[in-house]
Formats: structure tokens, sequence, C-alpha cells
């Protein structure tokens, strides 16, 4: 499917889908040991998805990853449980910059995510004051990964979830129409995969990876 970005309607290409299918495999690993080891073991640093199931957080990145990844004439509904998973999915790209930079050290230098995530940059043309490879400041690529957060989600609406759910009604309705957020944003359901849709759902994230 395509995605409905501040910037248009949008299927990733090129670099930008690469980054996201990395992140996209290295997610399903790490969900699918929660899904064997029948316990939470993970946190993606983005409390509305980290509270799922593993086979929802599971069928909610195939869902997410043939939106960002395939392009169809329908976009997704922007809920936040959507959009949740697509923060999940840079929050990881963040997480694994730092660990990069923790492992790296004189001798053994490894730039596979720094790396990535200038391609990015230099494939849209952005590449004014960006970072040397070699830079220690996770700072510094924490913004560069905020600009490319940006350019797929309108905003972080999603982890204010709390904000809306522990007020009445009325006063949630209030709350969302100051911040132009649609009733079913907080209400969209995700999905509750038995066991026997697991393989399904796998077979979808396949197609996803190799590509």
């Amino acid at each position: 499917m395509t995605w409905r970005t501040q910037i248009g309607e949008r299927t990733l290409q090129g670099a930008e889908a690469t980054l996201i299918r990395e992140a996209l495999a290295m997610m399903v690993d790490m969900v699918e040991q929660e899904i064997s080891d029948h316990d939470d073991l993970w946190e993606f640093g983005v409390p509305l998805f980290d509270r799922l199931p593993a086979p929802a957080k599971l069928a909610l990145l195939a869902q997410v990853g043939w939106a960002l990844l395939r392009a169809t004439d329908a976009c997704p509904p922007l809920t936040a449980i959507n959009e949740a998973t697509i923060g999940a999915l840079f929050r990881h790209i963040e997480q694994s910059i730092h660990l990069e930079l923790d492992d790296a050290d004189d001798s053994d230098q490894r730039f596979s995510w720094r790396k990535d995530v200038l391609t990015v940059f230099e494939q849209i043309g952005e590449t004014d004051d960006l970072p040397a490879l070699e830079c220690q400041d996770l700072s510094e690529w924490e913004i560069l990964v905020q600009v490319l957060t940006d350019r797929i989600l309108w905003d972080e609406d999603f982890n204010d979830a709390e904000l809306y759910v522990d007020k009445s009604p009325e006063h949630a309705s209030i709350l969302k129409s100051m911040m132009t957020i649609d009733d079913e944003y907080f209400t969209a359901v995700p999905p509750d995969p038995r066991e026997s849709d697991l393989p399904r759902v796998r077979a979808v994230i396949q197609q996803l990876l190799h590509e």
C-alpha cells in the first residue's frame, strides 16, 4: 500500500526502503523470540506498541511494512496503533545506531546503520551539514533519524494515548478537537492473530524482506 504522509502519498523506494526493510527484519526476529519464549523481552521505546502481545506486534509489522513498501490504490487509516508501529521502527533504528556506537572501537569501526542513514539523505538530496560517517555523537544521528521519521509520520500523537484514555469522553472529545485528532484515532483495535494465522503473517513478511 501507499502511505499518506505530510509530503504526499508515498511508497518507500531505494535507500529509504532498504533502511526500513533492515529495521523490519531485526524487529521481526526480536518479536519472534518473544513468541517462542512467551515473554516480553524487548522494548522499542513506543509504549503503545511495546504493550501489545507479540503476535499482534508481528501482524502490525506485516501490515505496516506492506503499506510502506508496496504501492496500491488505497492508503491505510492513520490510527494510533499503525503510526506507533512506524514510530517503533524508527526508534529501533536509533537504538541500533546507539549499539553500533557502543560496539565500535579504534580497531573495529562499524558503520552499517550510520551508512544506511546517510545514504538515504544522499538519495533525497539533503546533504548539507551531515555528520561524518565516523561521528560518535549520538544526538547528531538522532536528529537525522527524526528527520526521516517526519518524512512519514505527521506527528507522534500516538505517544499521548494515555492523556485521552484517562479523561472523560466529553473532555477527551474536546482535547481531540483542539488537537485535530480523529475520534477513531485511539480506538482502532490492533490485530489479534490466532496461532493458525501466524504462518500467513510470516509469509507476508518474507515477501517484504526478500526484495
